[in-house]
């Protein structure tokens, strides 16, 4: 009884949710609008001083399999037709992303390094400097059978895919209830809902905006969990990074599962940034003024 009343805030609701329904691919939001149609939306009090703390989660309901935020029909899906590229069938989880770096043969060509991500992969270039930690290393895009130079991803151009400068080819994302200093929740966004195609460059007004690299206080940036990065922006132009996003819900700055998102810096001090979907609501992108930095040739 002490290893349960003791558990961390939001397991013990799982462990009760295992018990009761037999499945532990509940996952943890903020609001019931996350969950799938096919989903159930679960609620509990977590435990603390007082049980005032709600705890909302989605489970799959009888017959389908998934996170409760994509629930997959088992009798229909069973042979992974409902599975988009880059994902594969599990009869535990629905589509899950397969891992190409983990294949006999890596995608990426030595000495760069494979790096997974959701539905894909990307293959970094060695940082040149020995001080450089993964946060550094540049990432190099494929187009089709064409590996793209340094600097520049495979994008759409006029219907036709290939490799550009995202600081030229970007848009906009000009949005005044980002702002970190919104705490307004009259209009509460959600950036799942947003189907990001390429590369954007934030703006408050007309003033360069960046996606904050510290903790967001909850119920700002129009959202219940702003999104911020847990690294600094790139210092070295040219080049293009991954950065983790994290979350601020309950407590946490990091209460929901995180993603991570591409970013470059570009000549004239801004910065852009490959969008990604975030795992469920209420989570958005925060924006703040970019204050100046210097370019590292």
């Amino acid at each position: 009884m002490w290893g349960i009343m003791t558990a961390p805030r939001g397991v013990l609701f799982l462990l009760l949710l295992q018990f009761f329904t037999g499945r532990t691919s509940g996952t943890l939001v903020s609001s019931c609008d996350s969950c799938h149609d096919e989903a159930a939306c679960l609620e509990s009090k977590e435990r603390g001083d007082t049980f005032s703390s709600q705890a909302l989660s989605c489970v799959c309901k009888d017959g389908f399999v998934g996170d409760g935020l994509m629930c997959y029909n088992i009798k229909l899906c069973s042979d992974s037709s409902c599975c988009k590229e880059g994902y594969q069938w599990s009869p535990d989880k629905g589509c899950v992303d397969t891992d190409e770096c983990s294949l006999t043969d890596s995608p990426c060509k030595p000495p760069q390094v494979c790096r997974n991500t959701q539905g894909s992969f990307v293959c970094l270039e060695p940082s040149p400097s020995s001080r450089s930690g993964p946060s550094s290393q540049s990432v190099q895009f494929s187009c089709g059978s064409t590996v793209c130079p340094s600097g520049t991803d495979c994008v759409r151009i006029n219907g036709t895919l290939q490799c550009a400068d995202p600081c030229q080819e970007y848009t906009v994302l000009n949005d005044d209830w980002r702002s970190t200093n919104n705490t307004s929740l009259q209009n509460v966004h959600c950036d799942q809902h947003v189907n990001w195609q390429g590369w954007y460059r934030l703006f408050l007004g007309q003033t360069s905006a960046h996606i904050p690299e510290r903790c967001v206080a909850e119920n700002r940036c129009g959202t219940h969990a702003p999104l911020w990065i847990t690294d600094p922006h790139p210092t070295q132009s040219g080049q293009i990074v991954l950065r983790t996003v994290c979350n601020s819900w309950a407590g946490s700055c990091c209460r929901f599962s995180s993603h991570t998102i591409h970013v470059k810096l570009c000549y004239g001090n801004y910065y852009v940034y490959k969008l990604v979907q975030p795992s469920n609501c209420h989570l958005a992108y925060c924006a703040g003024i970019v204050p100046l930095v210097t370019l590292t040739l």
